[in-house]
């Protein structure tokens, strides 16, 4: 496990090229080793669902990201608007018992 949080962003990014990359490379020695026999077929489809899982991981950490977001978003909201006591009423009633004794 990476240490980075931004890892599933980069690698859902940088991944496709290394997928075109491998498969083309697989592609060109299968064409010049054995053109009758495309196993190239099993790289792509091996590489296709491992691209696949590292867009499910980018697509949970973007909807976990949006999700603490948001959640504290509405924390952050109910915090500001909750109901608070009169800072002026509260300031007078320990000035008035004061002024009282005096």
């Amino acid at each position: 496990m990476s240490l980075n949080p931004i890892k599933p962003l980069t690698d859902a990014i940088t991944f496709p090229f290394t997928f075109i990359y491998v498969v083309g490379l697989c592609a060109f020695i299968n064409y010049f080793t054995s053109p009758g026999h495309w196993w190239v077929q099993w790289v792509a489809f091996g590489m296709g669902i491992a691209l696949i899982g590292v867009w499910f991981r980018a697509f949970k950490f973007l909807v976990t990201t949006v999700g603490v977001a948001a959640v504290g978003y509405f924390i952050y909201r109910w915090w500001q608007n909750r109901k608070q006591p009169d800072a002026t009423a509260r300031t007078l009633a320990e000035v008035k018992p004061i002024r009282e004794a005096a």
